[in-house]
């Protein structure tokens, strides 16, 4: 979807007070990052500097942080044990899951975005060809 966009696109807000594409993009790429380090137990301190650190400037940006995310994603799952997928982690708020969980919180998380940003890209340009599943 991201190559579908072009980056006077960025700013389409059809609903005020809710994400922009540019705003929607950023979070789609920084979500599996930032809810790798909420599930390794970081403070919210350290998640409003992950939060700074991680911010785009283009959709060149976006593309590179979201396939770093998706990589590191991968390489820490494969790299586990079966063992490993039930050990329990807890966020600063509380929220404890197991390792499994946790993957299964990012993904439903990124499907949840990742639905919101074609509906706001059909918006925008109408039938953009992409399937969803």
């Amino acid at each position: 979807m991201i190559d579908s966009i072009k980056e006077e696109d960025l700013n389409f807000r059809p609903v005020e007070h809710k994400k922009s594409i540019g705003e929607l993009v950023q979070h789609l790429c920084e979500l599996i990052g930032a809810d790798m380090e909420i599930m390794s137990g970081v403070s919210q301190e350290k998640m409003v500097n992950y939060y700074r650190v991680v911010k785009c400037n283009s959709l060149v940006e976006m593309r590179y942080l979201l396939q770093k995310n998706f990589d590191e994603l991968k390489k820490y799952y494969f790299n586990m044990k079966e063992n490993d997928l039930v050990e329990k982690t807890t966020s600063y708020w509380g929220l404890q899951y197991s390792k499994f969980e946790w993957l299964l919180e990012i993904l439903v998380h990124f499907t949840h975005h990742r639905a919101q940003l074609h509906m706001l890209l059909v918006q925008k340009k109408g039938d953009i060809n992409i399937a969803l599943f």
